[in-house]
């Protein structure tokens, strides 16, 4: 009886072994490799690419490709097998067990938070010459990212060109995508769809509405690497079909289509599926495969320097091309009949300063006092009037309105626009009420 017991305790053992033996062998990878070609099929933008790389699978089994193979070199050569036919990049089978054991022997609690990974946003700052850097690692989808967007955009508010660094960013969310580019245009544009196969849809990815102000004429570059990849071309490419941007440094990774990750049933592999392909509605096409071909090709390292010296001279002709108008207005004010003169190009001028974010109230008021310091009232009153006429609710506008007016003596319209500050400040609340009560008494004293 003994010996009998102690036969099938040594069976189940070989048993065992010959299954734990069959698991890094053909037969387990087999059913593996079936789940795969059943979800390529189903869900790979292209179907007769999905069945090239299936009949390529059904020959590597065949020959035992995957034989003995551990769970880690299963993955990297079956990933390996399924570019070979597709030549996508974003097409990858892994193992995910690998990366479910932590090489750490503790924990670190704060690397549960995103806010202490690797942020989208490596950094910006405003450089010599007012030119704008902006660093990103990734397109993240989430609204906090996206308000990150907005937050470096309203810092970029004051650039007169923009430079932005893709040399290292690994792509992300179509949608943040697509809201940073739509920044820097302001007409309602179809920019690109993304067409999947797998319910025959297609998405439309239209200029959104940005939290902040737009910025459609500021000059862009691009800087582009071999490792620029997936969102970051799409950034890149569609910037520069519509001729937004100049990209400078090198041909990018070559990934264009969203891809949705399938756990393999019963196992620990899993596999990245391009479900999708993105169409330019320019180009009509996409960098899949060719990658973003750059308008200045060069180095990497050596892209931002170019960048600079480009900025330059382009953020210069901007800044000239929107303040000019206004100085030449300016200059051809005269100091007669001011008070029928309304000088609507001066007007015309501020307004579109003020729309692309190179004025604010208070520059217009600065500017104002720098010509009444100077003895030119006339062109004083002129902008400080306009200001009154661009914002309504400020009691500091009136009031410095009236200061202009009475050193030209005009007192009836210097008391009017006093009383206005006063008034103004009261129904608003201001913290300066009393400044402007304390202005206009002494004006009735002195008149």
């Amino acid at each position: 009886m003994r010996k009998i017991i102690i036969f099938i305790k040594f069976t189940i053992i070989i048993v065992t072994f010959l299954i734990q033996s069959i698991n890094y062998g053909q037969s387990s990878y087999t059913t593996t490799i079936n789940q795969v070609k059943e979800l390529l099929e189903k869900n790979y933008i292209f179907l007769d690419k999905a069945k090239e790389t299936n009949a390529h699978l059904d020959k590597l089994v065949q020959n035992g490709a995957f034989d003995n193979t551990t769970p880690n070199d299963f993955a990297t050569l079956l990933t390996k097998e399924l570019r070979k036919i597709t030549k996508d990049k974003h097409l990858r089978f892994s193992y995910t067990k690998s990366r479910q054991v932590s090489k750490k022997s503790k924990i670190e609690f704060t690397e549960n938070f995103g806010r202490y990974r690797t942020p989208m946003l490596r950094g910006f700052q405003l450089m010599d010459d007012n030119i704008g850097y902006i660093d990103l690692a990734f397109f993240g989808g989430s609204p906090q990212h996206r308000a990150k967007i907005d937050l470096v955009m309203k810092e970029m508010g004051v650039a007169d060109a923009i430079i932005i660094d893709m040399r290292r960013n690994g792509g992300g969310s179509p949608d943040t995508v697509n809201y940073l580019s739509s920044y820097f245009f302001d007409e309602k544009l179809l920019l690109n769809t993304i067409y999947a196969r797998v319910h025959d849809h297609t998405e439309e990815m239209w200029v959104a509405d940005v939290n902040g102000n737009k910025r459609p004429e500021v000059p862009v570059y691009i800087l582009t690497s071999e490792k620029t990849f997936s969102g970051a071309e799409d950034f890149s490419y569609t910037m520069q079909s519509r001729e937004r941007a100049i990209i400078i440094g090198e041909v990018t990774g070559g990934g264009a289509h969203p891809t949705r990750y399938h756990q393999i049933e019963n196992s620990d592999f899993g596999i990245s599926i391009p479900f999708a392909r993105t169409v330019n509605t320019i180009t009509k096409t996409n960098w899949e495969g060719t990658g973003v071909q750059p308008d200045i090709k060069m180095s990497a390292d050596l892209a931002l320097d170019k960048a600079k010296e480009l900025s330059k001279t382009s953020g210069k002709n901007y800044s000239n091309a929107l303040y000019k108008p206004l100085e030449k207005a300016i200059n051809e004010i005269t100091d007669k009949n001011i008070s029928n003169n309304n000088h609507t190009d001066v007007l015309a001028n501020l307004k579109t300063l003020l729309k692309v974010n190179m004025l604010d109230e208070g520059e217009i008021n600065n500017l104002g006092y720098s010509y009444l310091q100077n003895a030119k009232n006339h062109v004083a009153i002129v902008l400080f009037k306009a200001n009154t006429l661009l914002f309504p609710e400020s009691a500091n506008v009136y009031d410095s309105y009236a200061e202009a007016l009475a050193r030209n003596n005009n007192k009836e319209l210097a008391l009017a626009n006093y009383k206005k500050a006063v008034a103004t400040a009261t129904k608003h609340k201001d913290a300066q009420l009393e400044i402007f009560e304390n202005n206009l008494k002494k004006f009735e004293t002195q008149n």
